[in-house]
């Protein structure tokens, strides 16, 4: 009896060790991938020596087309390196019915997958269907190894919680880019009639609709409630906070939308709205009506909008008779803030699958387009720049093109992976952006506001898998709700008397264990910038 009792415990035992060792983590079992063949070369030209053949799958923009081997950026990436690629793009509009129906069938994906989204990233990379990256970047990819060196925010926003890369960026680290994209303009010819100076602070800028009004002139100022770039959001800046739905102070994230500056913020645009100061529509309008609006008359009817730039208005006759006040309104408390954005980055564009035959040569294969030449190729159109002694004079369009698609006609541009520094966008001459007029395209710009910007945004992270129920839990039911209320506080007010029982709504939705997730996820970023 012992030695059946004995036996039987063995073969138990056995049996726990074999599942025990079955149930590691795919990421440890990729993570271990053999050493690659011998027709892989770890440095130089060829990457192999005999051809191979990469499928990989994403989406285009119609400007550019999906024939990229064609293209001239793709061409110099493949240039010698016997690796050849079969590009399985879909059209922008299809790409995300496309790339859930590839994770679906996880079993015949391409060796390549652009454009996922960041939870595609992390819930896949765990379950092994996309490889770990870390190692192979370290050993084959000395181009991007480099850039994350000099920007290890980039290194930090692609490293999942687990420790692991997943997926390659698209980083466009330009510094102008980090200026916020909603400006406020104002008509200057309008401020002449009035007898007005360009407004320094809020009240002088109510002072300033209000006389648009009085006198008669059209509509003081039009916008699109909660638009990124046509929206109210410049204002918030004024009253000590920014619009977002979470931003970080000393390491502290923060609800925006429970703030009591968020409060005064939502009460001032009361007041514009009380008085007919803003668009009634500013709640409806959609970004073509609101730029119809803006170009619809003969002469300018509108005296202050938001957006990128007056260039967005249509009629050539009075798009820029708008500047803008350039730096932040300063607010009732002296507040005078803008946010320093978020980098471009798109941290899930280029992740390798488990179907990949050649994850080392595919690896040195991309790296060549974190080369630095090619990537200012890959941001900027090769045919749409020329180098003039140190610097790079942008071409203008021919005749037939229009400036963007003239832009894309040689890269995938925002479809594919790079990595643009600073350095590079101060390569690119824009001297001869506007005439008499300080862009938003134009280094001074940003270089005026800089002063003025808080890095209060918070930053783009990839979240766990909880983490991300746990926000798909909370997020439309808060959202939704804190929607509705500002919409109600703005149109009939109310602010004042409805504020406890607003904040304890939000409470009984789960609003401390919402911030509790991005504050946890904040501090992992934190720890592998490190």
């Amino acid at each position: 009896m012992r030695g059946r009792i004995l036996s039987t415990f063995l073969i138990i035992s056995a049996i726990v060790w074999v599942l025990s060792g079955c149930s590691k983590s795919s990421n440890e079992t990729n993570a271990a991938k053999s050493e690659p063949d011998e027709n892989f070369n770890e440095t130089g030209l060829p990457i192999v020596n005999e051809e191979i053949t990469l499928t990989i799958a994403g989406s285009y923009d119609a400007r550019t087309g999906s024939n990229w081997n064609e293209l001239e950026t793709i061409k110099g990436i493949n240039e010698g390196t016997n690796v050849k690629i079969d590009w399985q793009l879909s059209p922008s509009s299809d790409w995300a019915e496309k790339r859930n129906l590839l994770l679906g069938a996880s079993q015949d994906l391409p060796d390549v997958m652009l454009k996922l989204t960041n939870s595609d990233v992390v819930q896949m990379g765990s379950q092994g269907v996309f490889i770990p990256l870390e190692d192979s970047i370290d050993k084959y990819a000395p181009n991007l190894t480099s850039f994350l060196d000099q920007y290890p925010e980039v290194r930090g926003a692609i490293t999942a919680p687990d420790g692991h890369i997943y997926a390659l960026p698209l980083a466009n680290m330009a510094e102008y880019k980090r200026s916020d994209g909603n400006t406020l303009w104002i008509n200057t010819k309008w401020l002449d009639k009035v007898d007005m100076d360009m407004p320094e602070t809020t009240e002088e800028f109510k002072e300033a609709l209000l006389a648009f009004k009085e006198e008669g002139l059209g509509l003081p100022l039009t916008g699109i409630y909660g638009s990124d770039l046509h929206g109210l959001g410049v204002l918030f800046g004024s009253f000590g906070t920014l619009d977002e739905k979470f931003i970080v102070k000393d390491g502290k994230v923060e609800f925006v939308r429970a703030s009591p500056e968020y409060k005064e913020v939502i009460k001032y645009i009361r007041s514009l709205y009380e008085e007919g100061l803003v668009d009634q529509e500013i709640f409806s309008l959609e970004s073509q009506q609101l730029l119809s609006k803006l170009a619809a008359e003969d002469e300018a009817s509108v005296g202050a909008f938001f957006g990128w730039s007056p260039d967005q208005i249509t009629n050539p006759d009075y798009n820029w008779d708008y500047d803008s006040p350039i730096f932040p309104l300063k607010g009732p408390k002296g507040d005078q803030a803008t946010g320093l954005k978020n980098p471009q980055l798109d941290m899930a564009m280029f992740a390798i699958t488990k179907s990949n035959a050649n994850p080392e040569a595919t690896m040195r294969w991309v790296d060549r387009a974190y080369e630095p030449e090619m990537s200012f190729m890959l941001r900027q159109g090769p045919n749409r720049v020329e180098k003039v002694d140190d610097k790079y004079e942008i071409i203008d369009a021919p005749e037939g093109y229009s400036s963007g698609e003239w832009r894309v006609k040689e890269t995938p541009y925002n479809s594919f992976v790079y990595g643009f520094t600073n350095e590079q966008q101060e390569q690119l001459d824009t001297s001869n952006l506007k005439e008499g007029h300080i862009d938003p395209d134009s280094p001074e710009w940003y270089e005026l506001r800089k002063p003025y910007m808080e890095d209060w945004v918070y930053p783009k992270v990839l979240f766990t898998n909880e983490q991300y129920k746990g926000i798909s839990r909370y997020d439309t039911d808060i959202t939704d709700h804190t929607d509705q209320m500002a919409a109600k506080w703005i149109t009939e007010g109310g602010i004042d008397q409805d504020w406890d029982e607003y904040i304890n709504t939000l409470n009984q939705m789960g609003l401390e264990d919402f911030i509790d997730i991005y504050q946890t996820a904040y501090d992992t970023y934190i720890e592998n910038s490190k």
